[in-house]
């Protein structure tokens, strides 16, 4: 009975009571536990969006192909709302996905335990503070609102530590933030933890052993940075590791292998360049260029690879995805956006079981 996913067989309301009313059930302990953890957690998602699954037994399996797929955020030239897609690299094979009912253009983008997408901030047609849900294990995912944020932002960092949302900086080029909130979702609500050393706006963000770097970013007009620093949620308090050696805003950061990679960016001018530092002996070095310059792209790992998509060039939309090889050190070039389509962010997630690809 323990393998049983009895909480999603439970989501529907006959199945419930069919299983609540089953003898067999009712008279063993053990199942009992079983028949509990259902309902407490089908009561809980009738009352909140967001319920953070406990067991792997509220977790829907997962049939065929590849496990992990890349939930792709774009922006059309013809149109002000965003849309996503589901791809699979193990295919190639793409299909839409629930889409943003406004623009998210800006916006930081995080996910918790492979299921939860969230879009945070960015500029839409409500508020910079807005943040919105995407549950892709339900049988009919939509885009829910969730708790705004304290601040306004755009052009923000995001992370996901310990199951908790992080909003990085942001702002604009004139007003760039050093303030940095997490979403607590043992409470649902948005709380401020200690700033940053420095302003950032069009920063990185990337998780590494536990800990939130920011790097990179813009502290003002003509002021790109080289400076990195790291969050410790544990003491509080952010603090300075090796500079790059370049200074990048708008830089794509991907973690892989317990390194972090800064990627693109703009410098003085759009770049292609990558570095990659190693916290065991806090040193940054080079590694092979992309193919295009790169401004702004979205940033994923997954299957020993890293997939630097979209992003922009000056005035022009990229609309292409590179694929970083480290034990080989080369870039793949793929096409698969469409024509006058910006690829600008993507997540990995646990491949959604009413998803087709």
């Amino acid at each position: 009975m323990e393998h049983v996913r009895l909480p999603t067989l439970a989501s529907k309301p006959d199945i419930l009571f069919n299983i609540v009313n089953e003898p067999l059930l009712k008279n063993n302990p053990k199942c009992n536990e079983y028949v509990l953890e259902a309902l407490n957690f089908n009561l809980q998602k009738s009352f909140q969006h967001f319920t953070i699954p406990q067991t792997i037994r509220c977790k829907p399996r997962q049939f065929g192909g590849s496990q992990k797929v890349i939930i792709m955020f774009n922006q059309s030239d013809t149109s002000p709302k965003c849309y996503t897609e589901c791809y699979d690299p193990a295919t190639k094979l793409r299909e839409n996905a629930p889409g943003l009912n406004e623009c998210r253009k800006l916006a930081g983008l995080g996910v918790i335990r492979d299921q939860f997408v969230f879009a945070v901030g960015g500029v839409n047609e409500s508020s910079s503070k807005s943040v919105c849900m995407l549950d892709v294990s339900l049988q009919s995912p939509s885009w829910v609102p969730m708790v705004n944020m304290l601040v306004s932002r755009k052009r923000l960092g995001v992370g996901v530590l310990d199951d908790c949302i992080y909003a990085v900086g942001g702002g604009d080029i004139d007003n760039p933030l050093k303030s940095v909130e997490v979403f607590d979702i043992n409470i649902q609500k948005w709380r401020t933890v200690t700033s940053m050393s420095t302003e950032r706006c069009d920063l990185g963000v990337g998780v590494l052993n536990n800990l939130l770097y920011a790097v990179g970013g813009s502290a003002g007009k003509n002021k790109a940075l080289r400076s990195v620093e790291y969050y410790d949620p544990l003491i509080d308090k952010w603090t300075p590791v090796a500079k790059m050696s370049i200074c990048r805003y708008g830089a794509g950061v991907g973690i892989l292998d317990g390194l972090l990679y800064a990627i693109g960016g703009y410098g003085g001018k759009c770049l292609k360049s990558v570095e990659v530092y190693r916290p065991s002996d806090g040193v940054w070095s080079s590694v092979a260029d992309m193919e295009i310059c790169r401004f702004r792209p979205g940033v994923v790992a997954l299957n020993g690879l890293l997939y630097v998509m979209g992003g922009e060039i000056e005035t022009f939309i990229v609309d292409t995805v590179e694929i970083y090889n480290p034990n080989t050190n080369t870039w793949t070039l793929e096409r698969l956006s469409r024509n006058g389509v910006q690829i600008y962010g993507g997540v990995v997630v646990d491949r959604p079981p009413y998803f087709i690809t």
